[in-house]
């Protein structure tokens, strides 16, 4: 790619002022408060909607949620050695972008259960057309920002802030329409979101990313991490582990909620113990690799995430996170060189083994435990759920058999539940499996095609040498390389010192007793931790001394 001028600079900015403009539009003509945000116009106070109790239900746990988003995604990416800015910035950007629009179109697409309503109702009663915002519409626009951070992870510091807004743009249409498909047609259960989001977000990001290929991009030398920024990068990890119950109890209530972070917890300290254990077991050296406890860690809240508020007993949460950090690592260890080299899947965080992987797994074990749930005591082998399993699994609640209802109890009227499909527990079970496939399918093909579309020139393409660099979307301080190391040759170029017939990218510091060997050690690529040094002004002055 050429070097683009200062008008075509402008070009990424202007879009994104075109879709800002887009959405204040579509805002106003669209969208409304929800009952506890609208004034209050009833005379009668029984009537008036509990703003508060919507407050305290779901503003913590928003929260939580929020700084999930912001801080832990976007300080998980900064393990790159000169794309921190980049990761924590185009973070910020990205999860804006998606706060918008992810509420307009999962609120478009929630037009399909208004027309469907509107055919039950008298002409004059028909419910308008409008998008109802509140703090579960909130948390609902965080979770689909989830699936776009994801899906950046996988081209991090290889796509430009251009190709990545388009990919966000793209992605929140799909991710709506297969939430969309999931409430009115199938009706899984998936409280953590871990099919809707993780599993989304994951392979729509190696749909991108396969497209997106470039194979410089592979080995290239700033594709490694430092000692600090693999530093920084934990402080997102710690912050996701800390509050992953929340995510995965948003939006589930009572004694679903309940279970859901008590699940959740076990399941991620389970999931740490293994991630150390396996990381060592897998390690020629037995040492601990600091790419496995940033991710590996994690993984037993996303493989929790689709039966997190069934029962499935502290025990079985434990074995869930156990076993999902088993498999991010041996991800990790085995899978991604070899998805690369036969398949040129380039996936620069390794978003595939933290939350594809898991998020698979969740949806098989949400289809065991869907596939044994009870709500009467039967036979030794199934799980009791009482008054709560209509809760859990709102589409196996009887079917209405005429104008009086369905012949739910009392219990399960306060508790919400209304009228399902009458679905058995084996029915439901196939139905969490469909899920998995549909969102599989929809992630797959709507990646590829939105990388179709990122891959046309004028989303501008970041150059081969810009790769995993702030530098060329930042402005840096006047002592960033002094922070930011330089791989070996980016130095020896950027010092401008001749290289006394050396071949280009050879060091100019013999090592000891070999003669025209680098003694700066070589600099592992790709998702690891790399030990290499970086060339101080010191060195340089060195190397003009000699010359």
């Amino acid at each position: 790619m050429s070097i683009l001028t200062s008008t075509e600079k402008l070009w990424f900015p202007g879009f994104v002022l075109f879709l800002q403009a887009l959405m204040l539009v579509l805002f106003g003509v669209l969208v409304e408060y929800d009952e506890f945000g609208s004034p209050v116009e009833v005379a009668e106070p029984s009537s008036v909607p509990d703003s508060n109790g919507s407050i305290q239900t779901f503003y913590p746990l928003f929260q939580d949620v929020h700084v999930m988003i912001f801080v832990g995604f976007g300080f998980l990416m900064t393990f790159l050695r000169r794309y921190g800015y980049s990761s924590v910035g185009f973070n910020l950007l990205l999860a804006a972008l998606v706060l918008q629009w992810g509420t307009l179109t999962s609120g478009l697409f929630g037009f399909i259960k208004i027309s469907d309503d509107r055919q039950d109702l008298p002409d004059d009663q028909d419910p308008p057309y409008e998008i109802k915002v509140g703090l579960e519409s909130m948390i609902g626009a965080d979770f689909a920002a989830a699936a776009v951070l994801i899906t950046f992870g996988a081209v991090l510091g290889r796509a430009s802030p251009f190709q990545m807004i388009i990919v966000a743009f793209m992605e929140c249409i799909f991710y709506s329409a297969n939430e969309a498909l999931n409430i009115n047609v199938l009706k899984a259960a998936d409280a953590g979101g871990s099919m809707i989001i993780h599993t989304f977000g994951a392979y729509f990001g190696l749909g991108v990313s396969t497209v997106l290929y470039r194979k410089k991009a592979s080995d290239h030398s700033r594709n490694s991490s430092v000692y600090h920024s693999d530093m920084f990068s934990m402080i997102g990890t710690l912050f996701l582990w800390l509050f992953w119950p929340s995510f995965n109890g948003a939006l589930v209530s009572g004694d679903a909620r309940y279970r859901a972070i008590v699940n959740t917890y076990f399941a991620m300290s389970g999931s740490v113990l293994t991630a150390f254990v396996v990381s060592m077991f897998v390690d020629p050296k037995r040492k601990i690799d600091m790419v496995h406890v940033q991710n590996a860690t994690l993984a037993g809240g996303v493989a929790v995430g689709a039966c997190a508020d069934m029962v499935l007993e502290p025990w079985g949460a434990i074995l869930i996170g156990c076993c999902a950090s088993t498999v991010s690592v041996l991800g990790y260890f085995i899978l991604s060189p070899k998805m690369e080299k036969w398949f040129c899947i380039q996936d620069t965080c390794g978003v595939h083994n933290l939350h594809g992987l898991p998020g698979v797994l969740s949806g098989v074990a949400s289809a065991v435990a869907a596939g044994i749930a009870r709500k009467v005591e039967t036979s030794d082998n199934h799980v009791i759920y009482g008054e709560s399993l209509y809760v859990v699994f709102p589409a196996r609640a009887p079917e209405m058999f005429n104008s009086t209802g369905c012949g739910l109890s009392s219990v399960e009227i306060s508790l919400g539940v209304e009228c399902g499909d009458g679905r058995s527990g084996p029915r439901q079970a196939g139905f969490q499996l469909a899920l998995l496939v549909c969102t599989l399918f929809i992630a797959i093909v709507g990646g590829i095609v939105t990388g179709l579309l990122a891959s046309l020139p004028i989303f501008q393409q970041t150059r081969e040498k810009d790769f995993f660099d702030d530098e060329s979307h930042w402005k840096l301080a006047d002592d960033a390389d002094d922070y930011l190391p330089l791989p070996d040759e980016d130095n020896v170029e950027a010092a401008d010192v001749p290289d006394n017939g050396k071949p280009p990218g050879e060091s100019l510091f013999p090592a000891k007793g070999k003669p025209g060997s680098a003694s700066l050690g070589p600099i592992r690529s790709g998702r690891e931790f790399s030990s290499s040094r970086s060339v101080t002004s010191r060195d340089l002055e060195e190397v003009e001394t000699r010359l």
